[in-house]
């Protein structure tokens, strides 16, 4: 008896797939992601730099011998990669500078377009160069600050994500302030 009716299920089940109804796909979806409120206080890294950091935001080191590290955001996945360099000689500088602007415009091919912008905090002898990658690039921000002298730092911007513009900006925009945030608050140290 049990046996006519597991049968008797399974006729029925692949009875009831068959439907001359066309089948409609849904559409694509995707996640609302909600950026935290920001909250901040002051990250001592024990490395020749500081700045405030996001309350919601980790800090982890990654090559602690070189000060390199990352903020990482867990809530929204996305990870600002900070590269630190101690400048030499005049020739570090103008090298650095040009790597670092070379690595930018490699989005060139996926993106948009490319912005940058310059910024000089005098007082705290903090200046560099802010890039806004638009369009689908793998990175949509990157920034560059040094001291000219003494100090360089490099930081980019990524998420857990394939890159699409449009359904990232709502946490692209609260990165981009983080990241601005955290150029006003940088300020070089000496060890």
């Amino acid at each position: 008896m049990l046996k006519k009716l597991c049968l008797f299920s399974f006729l029925l089940f692949l009875l009831g797939c068959g439907s001359d109804e066309p089948t409609t796909p849904k559409p694509i979806g995707y996640f609302r992601l909600e950026a935290p409120e920001a909250k901040y206080e002051i990250l001592n890294t024990g490395c020749p730099y500081r700045f405030d950091i996001n309350t919601h935001a980790q800090w982890q080191p990654v090559k602690r011998a070189f000060c390199w590290g990352d903020i990482y955001y867990p809530g929204i996945k996305a990870r600002v990669q900070l590269t630190y360099k101690a400048l030499k000689e005049d020739e570090d500088l103008a090298r650095f500078l040009e790597d670092s602007r070379g690595l930018a415009y490699k989005h060139a091919v996926k993106a948009d377009g490319i912005r940058e912008q310059q910024f000089s905090y005098s007082s705290k002898e903090v200046h560099g160069i802010y890039y806004t990658i638009a369009g689908d690039a793998a990175t949509s921000t990157q920034f560059i600050a040094t001291d000219s002298t003494r100090h360089f730092m490099r930081g980019v911007l990524y998420f857990y994500a394939a890159p699409n513009a449009d359904s990232l900006k709502p946490v692209n925009d609260y990165m981009q302030e983080e990241i601005l945030h955290l150029i006003e608050t940088l300020e070089w140290q000496s060890l």
